[in-house]
């Protein structure tokens, strides 16, 4: 597995990772009118993509929604068909590792638990919990869990 930052001609592969993804697990909730636009959501700073035996199989994002606010980890997703290799963990550490902020921040809904142990099991701290702001399709609103991780 090799970590890099990611390059416009990764985002076509990115979307078929993303298509599966969400095939299997419903993440996102509702698929994107233009994929190639949500991999990269406002505030976009950077973002890496992983690849597995010549191919794209995971990609993680940061952005800042705010000059003021920490960071946020966004948009992590790893191929269901490569999961258990570490890649998410490498994912992480790549986004932590040049964020550039004493802290990080990121959200995840509360029916994903193999997620959030993977944030708490990289030493971040579960700060809140409050109803999404949005729906799912089928109209249920998840309970987000927001994290908080300190660097320095």
């Amino acid at each position: 597995m090799h970590i890099r930052p990611r390059r416009d001609e990764d985002l076509e592969h990115l979307v078929h990772v993303l298509r599966r993804t969400h095939d299997d697990d419903g993440y996102p909730a509702h698929w994107p009118d233009d994929p190639v636009a949500w991999l990269t959501p406002p505030g976009h700073r950077s973002a890496w993509a992983a690849w597995s035996s010549g191919s794209v199989v995971g990609h993680v994002g940061l952005a800042a929604p705010a000059a003021d606010a920490a960071p946020l980890v966004t948009r992590l997703v790893v191929h269901p068909d490569h999961r258990g290799q570490g890649i998410a963990d490498a994912l992480l550490a790549a986004a932590e590792g040049s964020a550039g902020s004493p802290v990080l921040r990121l959200d995840v809904t509360e029916e994903t638990p193999g997620a959030w142990r993977l944030y708490e099991r990289r030493g971040w701290r579960l700060i809140h919990r409050s109803p999404a702001d949005w729906a799912k399709p089928d109209g249920t609103v998840p309970t987000m869990r927001w994290y908080e991780k300190r660097l320095r």
